[in-house]
């Protein structure tokens, strides 16, 4: 009986707050602000940074000097890619890296003397491709077809060589690959810069409402744990709807593919949406001023970024580093979402994900569950 007194009143008081932050929540342009105007207004130019998708025809530069028929083939296929477009330097590798330190150039193909007559006797030359990695994203897409093109060249010589000295070639084994938390599987910036900076940037604006919520709540209420969350609940429908219909219209758009459940996601950036205020909560409760909370925002924002697995790959990370990203509620929602993007992922991996963003309001509770209220109490008298 006692119980049910007590699930009683904390609903009664969550209803109240929930209806009493229903009747103004678009009565103040601040809120307006927060709430759609500038998360529109940086989706829209995250849109157009990105609105080409993949780059293409990107200047590669190239030094040949074997001037055989395959180091030309070489040098025709790959400039026949979608990604490189080759420029000769001659016999000038001096002329070619210095346009490269000066990004006249993202890549520089160098093939060494005597290439296709070391082919062909077996001795496996190393022609070699640099990009300048200071321009992360067309360095990189300038070099895209390079290994597809040697696995290409690989394979035929493989078997002309084999011929020759009367061998056969030997089976290449089967392997199974197991992977999990995706690096831009798709090969596509549309697909994945995009789509993980609207994820991202969702968090900002969750966190920032939630300290501005906590820090503007009225001096004549009792503020206790239920009438919080009732204050703080429109909100969570708010940006989960919000992201959702970012997501559809990036899909919309770029005519891209989802293989998974479209309903899935919605109950994965629900749960995102909760764990991102739970940190806002987190903040506002152990910091002195709502403007301290404000300040820790762009720290909070940036290891999310460092890492969540958006601007390094986890595997390549150092340990401490990994340890860091498994605390981001980003990495868990973000890895899922692209995962039902990209593939059916399995009702086990989304369970999974909505526990593990579950962990985030329940760990935040208990170590806020009296101080939140003190804090409230302090912000009121600093009012």
């Amino acid at each position: 009986m006692e119980v049910r007194r007590v699930v009683i009143d904390f609903y009664q008081r969550f209803k109240v707050a929930f209806s009493d932050e229903m009747s103004f929540i678009f009565k103040r342009f601040t809120y307006h602000w927060l709430l759609w105007i500038l998360p529109l207004i940086i989706y829209g130019l995250i849109s157009s940074i990105f609105s080409t998708g993949v780059l293409y025809d990107l200047p590669v530069g190239y030094v040949d000097q074997d001037k055989s028929a395959l180091s030309q083939e070489m040098i025709r296929d790959l400039n026949a890619g979608a990604h490189a477009d080759l420029v000769n330097y001659e016999d000038s590798l001096y002329d070619g890296e210095k346009a490269l330190a000066k990004a006249k150039i993202y890549g520089l193909l160098y093939i060494p003397p005597h290439f296709e007559a070391d082919v062909l006797s077996g001795k496996q030359p190393v022609p070699i491709l640099y990009y300048n990695a200071l321009y992360y994203s067309a360095g990189l897409y300038s070099v895209m077809d390079y290994s597809g093109l040697i696995t290409d060249f690989n394979s035929r010589y493989r078997s002309i060589m084999a011929a020759k000295i009367g061998l056969s070639v030997p089976t290449l084994a089967n392997a199974t690959f197991n992977y999990d938390g995706l690096f831009n599987a798709s090969g596509n910036s549309m697909y994945f810069q995009q789509f993980s900076a609207v994820v991202h940037l969702l968090q900002l604006f969750v966190v920032t409402m939630t300290i501005h919520i906590l820090g503007k709540l009225p001096r004549r209420t009792r503020p206790t744990y239920p009438f919080v969350l009732g204050k703080l609940a429109p909100y969570t429908l708010w940006y989960t709807m919000l992201l959702i219909f970012e997501i559809a219209l990036l899909v919309f758009f770029s005519q891209a593919r989802v293989s998974g459940n479209p309903f899935a996601m919605l109950l994965v950036v629900f749960f995102y949406v909760i764990a991102a205020q739970s940190i806002g909560i987190l903040l506002f409760s152990f910091t002195r001023s709502t403007i301290d909370a404000y300040s820790y925002i762009g720290l909070l924002v940036g290891l999310a970024l460092t890492y969540s697995g958006v601007v390094v790959p986890e595997l390549s990370m150092p340990p401490i580093a990994r340890v860091i990203s498994s605390i981001e509620p980003l990495t868990y929602a973000l890895n899922t979402l692209f995962d039902l993007f990209l593939r059916h992922a399995g009702v086990v991996s989304l369970v999974k994900t909505c526990l593990i963003l579950m962990i985030y309001p329940v760990i935040i509770t208990l170590l806020v569950r009296k101080r939140l209220v003190r804090r409230l109490n302090r912000e009121e008298v600093i009012q």
